[in-house]
């Protein structure tokens, strides 16, 4: 080839190269399940100038709020320790709390349930999710904190079949053949009704009864399961004073055997042609296992069993694998606000959105999510007027764009559009997002040493997740504290 064909021929690829960096979109263009990239002109001359949030001064400025006065803390170990920090301190310390957002009527409500923290012998806490808290993870420090402060035991409520594989703060087997139907997800368009409970799911072992068709004793069906302590969990869920068995829908009475210390402290039969029934029974003392044994010729749709005290805090964890917190409308109403009348919560912990982050691509998508959103609350203040509501937003998430992990490009209007329903609602609203640092903090989390953040870019490690949990603690423990002091 003559040299000014090579030169054209260079020239030309080069304008074609550079047309093709002046047409790609910034967010790449998508072919199939791929997303291809050019560089831009200034990261060819000057260079990706992309920076990670430092969350250094995050990290080491937490601290434990309820060292103001002398407290026993009750670790995971199962030791105690006492720490005192003096006023001056805490004025200081507070200083980095990310604080709760509310209006003069959500703090009004949140005011209402630090009533009922400080004066009644139970209350309940509902904490409501996604993954980032499945597993019992930032629940369980949370419970153990308030449990610790407030008095209790337990682990609250479980479902009959444990959807996850890993629970931190107990064990659970059962015979094979459960099956759980939820509510959102994959629906078992088999399910005829919609009274699902309040976890979000039933499960059952005996085959779906159908409705309208007469029911015949075929067979007798049995299954069992076991909840017991975990050796690695907070010393006060290891231990159960009382169990409730929240049931429905069998079409045949069913013999029931509740199992703990080894003897039968429970043999009793299952209301049968009843949409809703509680099966409830003291435990003996220091009871750290429980087993159910069930036999008939059906089986009932099992909404939770609750394995808790009978005084302090009962705190339960509500974690929904791929919601996004739209579940409560979908339910029967008159059932659910059964369930609700015996469980009777002060207070409702909301922590969701991250579900829906990678699939928001506008304006009009966040909007539409927040009128979901507020549907939600709406529908739950209708249950339980009585409870305060807060919203915890989701965390940081990374999205990889070129050879970079990045926030997803709306997260932060989706956080924006979570805290305007829940101020407009009169929930109170934590800042998730900017606590842990804001944008592009998400990398900072997983390279830190040791990790706080798993290299998905979306969840927190167990050390991050205990970290997160913390931050929020104080900062809910901080109004308590303003609350006591308004008391004074």
């Amino acid at each position: 080839m003559k040299p000014l064909q090579t030169l054209t021929f260079t020239l030309g690829v080069i304008a074609l190269l550079a047309g093709a960096m002046w047409l790609m979109p910034d967010d790449g263009f998508e072919v199939g399940e791929m997303t291809l990239h050019m560089p831009t002109f200034s990261e060819m001359i000057v260079g990706d100038d992309l920076e990670y949030a430092d969350v250094s001064e995050i990290i080491a400025q937490q601290f434990e709020i309820d060292s103001l006065v002398d407290i026993e803390v009750d670790t995971i170990a199962g030791d105690t320790v006492v720490e005192v920090i003096h006023r001056a301190d805490y004025d200081t310390l507070v200083q980095s709390v990310r604080r709760i957002e509310m209006t003069d009527l959500g703090k009004e409500n949140l005011y209402r349930f630090f009533d009922h923290l400080k004066s009644d012998s139970l209350v309940r806490i509902m904490h409501y999710g996604d993954s980032q808290i499945e597993g019992d993870r930032i629940t369980a420090f949370l419970r153990n904190k308030l449990q610790v402060k407030f008095g209790g035991r337990g682990v609250g409520l479980r479902p009959a079949l444990q959807p996850y594989d890993y629970v931190f703060s107990a064990n659970q087997t059962n015979s094979d053949n459960w099956k759980r139907y939820p509510i959102y997800g994959k629906v078992d368009s088999t399910v005829e009704h919609s009274r699902y409970g309040v976890m979000g799911a039933f499960s059952r072992y005996a085959p779906l009864a159908n409705d309208t068709i007469p029911f015949k004793d075929s067979m007798i069906y049995e299954a069992e399961m076991n909840v017991s302590k975990s050796d690695i969990s907070y010393k006060r869920t290891r231990e159960y004073e009382n169990m409730r068995l929240f049931y429905g829908h069998t079409k045949r009475p069913v013999a029931v055997q509740l199992i703990a210390r080894g003897d039968t402290v429970l043999s009793d039969t299952l209301l049968a042609d009843t949409t809703y029934a509680v099966l409830e029974c003291e435990l003996p003392d220091s009871t750290s296992s429980v087993t159910l044994k069930f036999s008939g010729y059906d089986g009932p749709d099992v909404y939770g069993i609750e394995l808790a005290s009978k005084k302090g805090v009962i705190m339960d964890n509500i974690a929904l694998r791929g919601s996004s917190g739209t579940i409560f409308t979908k339910a029967d109403y008159e059932h659910s606000l059964k369930m609700y009348n015996d469980l009777n919560p002060k207070f409702f912990i909301l922590q969701f959105g991250g579900n829906v982050i990678p699939y928001i691509k506008d304006k009009k998508a966040i909007e539409r999510y927040g009128r979901w959103f507020g549907s939600q609350i709406q529908r739950i203040n209708s249950l339980c007027p009585d409870a305060a509501i807060l919203v915890i937003g989701p965390s940081d998430m990374s999205t990889k764009k070129k050879d970079k992990y990045v926030t997803y490009k709306h997260l932060p209007q989706v956080v924006e559009m979570l805290k305007q329903v829940a101020l407009e609602n009169n929930c109170a609203y934590w800042d998730m997002y900017q606590a842990m640092g804001g944008h592009n903090s998400m990398p900072s989390w997983v390279n830190a040493q040791p990790e706080l953040a798993r290299p998905d870019y979306v969840h927190f490690s167990a050390r991050g997740a205990r970290l997160v949990a913390n931050m929020f603690y104080n900062a809910l423990i901080l109004e308590y504290n303003n609350y006591l002091e308004e008391e004074m």
